[in-house]
Parts: structure tokens; C-alpha cells; sequence
């Protein structure tokens, strides 16, 4: 049975991010292994992504290098999505880099429970390696 809107709905908690090569190399994990981040999907089709490195860099404002690798260490974006035959289509209006507005993502679905693996195309075309990311659905206080 293929995943549903419904399935989808309400807040995730990241699990992992990997970037997973095709040639057989260990993956890679563009926030290090225990990244954190929260996805949120909404029942009228809108999706908010944010994901950080978990001991980011403080940033001042009359430091451009503090800044600079503050926006290094997270990651994020907003838009709509759709749901079809299994897979979820993020079509991304702002983003953190600006490069991905007007990008139109590809994340095949798996679930488990109150896991979510989402995975896929990387966003630089091209490249022999494919995304996996891994959430848990969010407690409810």
C-alpha cells in the first residue's frame, strides 16, 4: 500500500541525513551524524523543512565569518508538496539557498511505525549519489 497524504500529516524530528553514494563509498552526512532538524507537513499541502548541525557556531552580528559558517551548519526550506504512488514532491518556494527556489524535489516514501524514511535524487544533478533522510514522528505534549 502506498503512503497517503494522511500518513504524512503533523510535525517529524530528524533522525539522520546521509547523502548515499552509488559506487559503494561510506555515505556522508552534510551535518554530521546527529544533525538535528523538523519537517512539517500540513493537510492543505504545505511543507517547512529545517535542519542544523547539533552544536552550531554562535553568530554575531559584527562577525561576517560566525555568520557565514552559521548558514554553513543549517539548512532550510518551505513550500508545497504532493503525495503520488508512494513517493512525496516538495516544490520549493524560499529557501535558505537560493539555488533550490523553484527546485522540485523527489523523496520516495517508508514507513514504519512512527518512522519516516524519505529518500531520493540529490539536489546537485549529476552526482551518482541519492539522499536519505530519516525522521520519527513528533511527540504531542
Amino acid at each position: 500500500m502506498s503512503a497517503a497524504v494522511e500518513d504524512l500529516l503533523g510535525a517529524w524530528c530528524l533522525e539522520g541525513w546521509s547523502l548515499v553514494y552509488d559506487d559503494g563509498r561510506p555515505p556522508e552526512y552534510p551535518l554530521g551524524d546527529d544533525a538535528k532538524g523538523l519537517i512539517m507537513y500540513t493537510a492543505d499541502g504545505h511543507v517547512a523543512a529545517t535542519l542544523m548541525k547539533a552544536n552550531r557556531s554562535a553568530a554575531t552580528p559584527e562577525s561576517e565569518t560566525a555568520r557565514a559558517t552559521a548558514y554553513a551548519e543549517s539548512f532550510a526550506y518551505a513550500g508545497r508538496y504532493e503525495v503520488r504512488d508512494g513517493t512525496v514532491f516538495h516544490s520549493i518556494e524560499i529557501a535558505t539557498n537560493p539555488a533550490l527556489i523553484g527546485f522540485r524535489s523527489t523523496r520516495h516514501i517508508q514507513l514504519d511505525g512512527d518512522r519516516l524514511t524519505l529518500s531520493g535524487p540529490d539536489f546537485v544533478p549529476g552526482v551518482s549519489r541519492t539522499q536519505r533522510i530519516e525522521w520519527r514522528r513528533a511527540q504531542s505534549r
